[in-house]
């Protein structure tokens, strides 16, 4: 088993169990990470995904071992490899449902990718980031895209470069991570405030704000101004909306808050 998968109460729990491996990935874990998304993606009683590690660290970033047999297969068959494990963490990336990562430990890598490709990271100050490939005679590849529009290019230039790890605090200081907490047991209590808030929130609505950063992201506003009306246009006629601000005026939940139909 190389990932395990929990529900609780609409919150979907991914969990990288290769704990004895600081969970870090190879193609088997990589495909069944994919495979989670993709169903957790399609699941009607799913509100938000968590991506978490078990042992002492979140993820080491790929499993050394399977990197040495990609590089020997072949530049096509390495090629083809290293555009599946980009393709993977797109899929996070676009996932329809928000998706928090959860980072104690190391994250190291592709462990930072995962931590990047999710919309919102949330670590402890024990937590190390590394983007270290070059001292691996790597680069960052396929994950690039996701440290550079969380960072920016200049910032993630030094990270590449020098490929040192960086504390928690650092990392926040940077933008990697959106809430530091002290210890686990905050960092507990801060998931619990943010999977509150995501559940609040209409998914379509969430699905589409989603898309919506992507397409404008770095451009000009008079560049995306009919986008941008059509986005808010096409969501003010929708059925959620309508719930939503009926919801709004009446006082009352919106029906897509777990227990609202029952007057909870």
């Amino acid at each position: 088993m190389t990932i395990r998968i929990e529900r609780r109460e609409g919150i979907a729990w991914l969990w990288l169990a290769r704990p004895e491996k600081h969970n870090a990935f190879d193609g088997a874990m990589l495909l069944a990470i994919d495979k989670a998304i993709g169903e957790l993606a399609e699941a009607s009683d799913v509100r938000v995904i968590v991506i978490a590690g078990e042992g002492r660290s979140f993820c080491a970033g790929a499993d050394l071992g399977w990197m040495a047999e990609q590089a020997g297969a072949g530049h096509e068959a390495n090629v083809a490899s290293a555009v599946r494990m980009g393709e993977i963490f797109h899929h996070i990336a676009s996932c329809p449902k928000p998706v928090v990562a959860r980072v104690h430990g190391a994250a190291l890598g592709g462990g930072v990718g995962l931590a990047m490709a999710a919309d919102i990271t949330i670590a402890t100050r024990r937590a190390v980031f590394g983007l270290t490939e070059v001292r691996l005679g790597l680069v960052p590849g396929v994950i690039s895209p996701f440290v550079v529009r969380r960072v920016g290019p200049s910032q993630a230039r030094a990270l590449f470069l020098t490929g040192e790890r960086v504390t928690a605090a650092d990392a926040w200081r940077l933008g990697m991570v959106h809430w530091l907490e002290e210890d686990d047991d905050a960092l507990e209590r801060r998931l619990d405030v943010v999977i509150a808030a995501l559940v609040a929130g209409g998914p379509q609505a969430q699905a589409a704000s989603k898309r919506l950063v992507d397409a404008v992201a770095f451009q000009a506003p008079a560049d995306v101004l009919e986008l941008t009306a059509e986005f808010i246009a096409t969501r003010r006629e929708s059925a959620e909306a309508a719930e939503g601000m009926a919801a709004f005026l009446l006082r009352r939940r919106p029906s897509w808050i777990p227990g609202a139909q029952d007057g909870e």
